[in-house]
């Protein structure tokens, strides 16, 4: 025996829903009943309770209990901390309890629809740039629930990604003298009358003429630079954990593990600001003659916080009215610099650390793409005729 009741939801649009008599449960002795909700008319809900009562009569629901997105969310952590990195986890952890159990937190897992997947999916994509990563973890949390056969298909699966409407977006990198203007700018803001250290000059000039990553330059010790052979060596990176508390751990992908050469004047820079930091932490009480030492630190001689760098920037930009870029930005423009300088895609790869060529080519595209157009001319300027 069933009932359908229409009800008014939380934004003010209507839906079907029914519950249905399944019997007396052998073993509490009370009845069993079901409810199921979010359908458009009445007509979907009584087909959808044809399905499901089939599929309970022939026992395929007998061993699904009902349990919330919540709790499948706890027990698919217990598994998942075990595959990640534990800055991985921390954001995924992070992004759940912020927009993903609110949404579905307290919905039995059975009960989650395609269309309320969609829903929510669709509000993800009109206020936040994340919506991807977003509708993934939640598809990987249902798919948990498949594997441990509490639901027979993956409703955020089946939901179509909406497509972002393109808007006109400056490049994320600097060309030369845009660059070259950078570190005036910078240059100047370190002999203010308020001096400071040249930790700062230090992060942005290894950031620019290497292509690293953020975190991977803010885990550099002294014993990573080759003082001999003018090379650093790159094998960890900086993260933060569900505590916010700084991390060192394993770099992004096993080619991110790698050795790449310096110019003479970063090179020398790095010299410099070595014996600056040995004389500016004494005075803290810490001696850094250590070649484990970290070459970028905080007044308590640890790894700096990643958001201190981006600061840094910020005051920059803003202080000299700089076209605005991201930390990530100078490792595109380093790329988009050595392409133009006439890098092979190959030797930008591999200093960059992707996994493969085409990964580069992809980010690259518009470099290379204008590299190809001037070839033939630059083939017919060279054989003159």
């Amino acid at each position: 025996m069933a009932t359908f009741k229409q009800y008014t939801k939380k934004d003010g649009s209507t839906a079907w829903q029914y519950q249905t008599y399944l019997g007396i449960d052998e073993k509490t002795g009370k009845r069993k009943a079901t409810t199921h909700r979010g359908f458009k008319t009445k007509k979907e809900a009584q087909i959808n309770l044809n399905l499901y009562l089939a599929d309970y009569e022939r026992g395929m629901l007998a061993k699904s209990p009902q349990i919330k997105f919540t709790e499948l969310y706890e027990l698919f952590l217990e598994s998942y901390k075990l595959q990640v990195k534990l800055s991985t986890l921390a954001n995924t952890k992070r992004a759940v309890k912020n927009y993903i159990l609110p949404k579905l937190g307290e919905y039995y897992v059975d009960q989650i629809s395609v269309v309320q997947c969609q829903k929510i999916v669709n509000e993800w994509h009109s206020k936040y740039k994340s919506f991807k990563y977003l509708r993934a973890i939640t598809s990987r949390v249902l798919k948990f629930a498949m594997h441990m056969e509490l639901i027979k298909t993956n409703p955020m699966q089946n939901t179509l990604l909406p497509k972002k409407i393109s808007t006109e977006k400056k490049d994320n990198f600097y060309d030369k003298e845009q660059l070259q203007n950078f570190f005036e700018c910078v240059n100047d803001y370190l002999t203010r009358p308020i001096k400071t250290d040249m930790k700062m000059l230090t992060f942005f000039r290894i950031l620019a003429f290497t292509g690293m990553r953020k975190s991977e330059v803010l885990a550099l010790q002294w014993v990573d630079f080759n003082q001999f052979t003018n090379e650093l060596t790159i094998n960890k990176t900086v993260a933060t954990d569900e505590n916010y508390d700084v991390i060192i751990q394993t770099p992004k992908t096993e080619n991110s593990n790698r050795i790449i050469s310096l110019d003479v004047e970063t090179a020398k820079i790095l010299r410099v600001w070595r014996k600056q930091q040995m004389e500016t932490m004494l005075m803290f009480g810490f001696n850094t003659n250590n070649p484990k030492q970290y070459i970028l630190t905080n007044q308590k001689n640890t790894p700096l916080y990643p958001t201190q760098v981006n600061r840094w920037l910020v005051t920059i930009l803003k202080n000299y009215d700089l076209p605005k870029i991201t930390l990530h930005g100078f490792r595109h423009t380093h790329a988009t610099l050595l392409l133009e300088s006439g890098a092979s895609i190959k030797e930008v790869q591999e200093r960059l650390g992707h996994d493969n060529v085409s990964t580069t080519m992809n980010i690259y595209a518009h470099v290379i793409e204008s590299r190809r157009e001037e070839s033939g001319n630059k083939f017919a300027k060279y054989v003159n005729f």
